[in-house]
């Protein structure tokens, strides 16, 4: 059986968020192929498959039920594989939930955020080192834009930029627009 394609991480193998291996999906209990390596925000599973991600199966499944603090009533909460933190306004629900609820997140060294751009989700393309973000103007002045915003001059700006590693701290998260093809980036350090 094909693996299920994700409209805003088109290869979750490439960036880590699933790994080939034979397993047992815990949800659906199907024998499987590819296993999600990424982070759920909800009851942790032996093993997950992407197709209960992608079905939607797995949000619920996952779930946890919350109590309100005076005890007067439950809320069922579906498990997320990313978080909706700095959606802006115009990124209808419907995307925000596709996101965090039927698409693998990516793991970050303390708190990843999804990216959007023209009123969408963007493509997750991956873990970066400056190499992969330097071909991405438009990528690379998001960063040092983020920079300024901590105070950092713009020699400290270059010399964090260039440490930027893929699989070290600091990394960037590289994405593209799904509309018009720009490519963002955020970082994190651990």
């Amino acid at each position: 059986m094909t693996e299920p394609v994700f409209r805003y991480h088109p290869d979750p193998l490439a960036t880590g968020s699933a790994m080939g291996v034979q397993h047992t999906c815990s949800v659906c209990g199907q024998l499987r192929q590819v296993r999600h390596q990424g982070p759920i925000y909800g009851r942790q599973p032996d093993s997950l498959c992407l197709h209960c991600i992608h079905s939607g199966e797995a949000s619920p499944a996952l779930g946890v039920v919350a109590c309100a603090t005076d005890g007067s009533h439950t809320l069922d909460m579906p498990a997320q594989f990313s978080d909706a933190l700095d959606v802006p306004d115009e990124v209808p629900h419907h995307v925000v939930e596709e996101i965090t609820r039927r698409t693998p997140g990516f793991t970050g060294w303390q708190q990843q955020s999804w990216l959007y751009h023209c009123g969408d989700g963007c493509a997750f393309l991956g873990p970066a080192g400056y190499h992969d973000v330097q071909p991405h103007p438009d990528a690379l002045n998001m960063l040092r834009v983020s920079h300024r915003q901590y105070g950092w001059s713009p020699e400290e700006t270059e010399q964090f930029l260039h440490r930027l590693d893929r699989n070290a701290d600091p990394t960037a998260y590289l994405f593209q627009c799904l509309h018009c093809g720009t490519h963002l980036a955020s970082w994190d350090i651990g």
